[in-house]
């Protein structure tokens, strides 16, 4: 169990970061990169996410929420609940629906409809159910890199969109058009509210719910061109039809890519700590122009090695 000290110093470390006027969700607590394993401790417009990946921990949650408040009072940081949840492994698939449902055990529940703010962009977030908000914190310093790059316009297309975040913060910085292609309805619908929440206009060209090899494959034939391209796939994922593997499938994904975006962008990640900076760069064609690689901001400090790799590659 991490002492108040240990709590009390990394939430110090990020006390600059509730001063800002562009993002109001960030991490507070990272697990061994601030001497914890399995303990997430996330801040989201008022609201406290504990994430518990060492069931050995679960006898001191109650201290820990107790610590969180305390800390967070004596700097007049505003908490209106804290929520647990369990993210331990879970061998019986039919039991993850539960055991990812977050518990209140301070405070109230956030309201519906919910909404954080990140790289000044809104973004729905659901804290209660599933393993994923809507929003990938880790991602911030990503996206305000990119905002130089979308100044002169153009069109985006992002694959594996989720919640299309980096589609609604493209469209806010310059770009004229974005796809949106993921195989689930539901991020989908997702996404369409952010673009709502963030006044954008959309029509159903705009959301295409399709495997994004066969999207890909489809608008090679159709000679589309897109100026930036978003390859932000899960690690591994599967469907009805098609199962997605980075160490499988990286590759041959971006061939495909290239076809679309030639003299254009490609921002592609791994999110995986067992894929180093080396292993992520030769996935891509030796003719791709690296023009930056980002890892997790620093309220994600780590023990020995980023597990994010985001790079912007220029295709030829």
């Amino acid at each position: 169990m991490p002492s108040f000290k240990i709590i009390e110093q990394a939430i110090l470390k990020r006390e600059h970061l509730f001063k800002s006027t562009q993002t109001n969700a960030f991490r507070l607590f990272n697990s061994a990169g601030d001497s914890c394993e399995g303990l997430i401790i996330d801040y989201y417009n008022g609201f406290v996410l504990l994430q518990l990946y060492d069931s050995s921990l679960y006898k001191d949650y109650s201290k820990i929420c107790n610590d969180c408040k305390k800390i967070l009072s004596s700097l007049h940081i505003p908490v209106n609940g804290i929520l647990l949840k369990d993210r331990t492994k879970v061998n019986d698939p039919q039991q993850i629906a539960k055991l990812r449902t977050s518990i209140l055990v301070d405070g109230e529940m956030p309201p519906e409809n919910f909404a954080i703010k990140q790289n000044n962009i809104i973004a729905y977030v659901d804290l209660i159910q599933g393993q994923n908000t809507g929003v990938f914190l880790d991602m911030r310093k990503v996206r305000e890199t990119m905002v130089k790059y979308y100044h002169n316009g153009g069109r985006l297309c992002n694959l594996f969109c989720y919640t299309g975040l980096f589609s609604v913060h493209s469209l806010k910085n310059g770009l004229q058009y974005a796809v949106n292609v993921d195989i689930s309805q539901t991020v989908l619908s997702r996404a369409k509210q952010n673009y709502v929440l963030n006044d954008i206009q959309y029509d159903s060209r705009d959301f295409i719910k399709l495997d994004c090899r066969q999207y890909l494959k489809k608008h090679i034939k159709q000679k589309a061109h897109f100026d930036f391209v978003i390859f932000d796939p899960p690690t591994f994922s599967r469907n009805k039809k098609q199962n997605f593997s980075v160490k499988t499938h990286y590759r041959d994904y971006l061939a495909l890519i290239e076809h679309i975006t030639k003299d254009g962008y490609a921002l592609t990640t791994i999110n995986a700590i067992s894929m180093s900076v080396r292993d992520y760069r030769s996935l891509h064609p030796q003719h791709w122009k690296l023009e930056f690689l980002e890892h997790e901001p620093e309220d994600f400090p780590y023990k020995s090695q980023p597990y994010l790799k985001a790079g912007l590659w220029k295709i030829p």
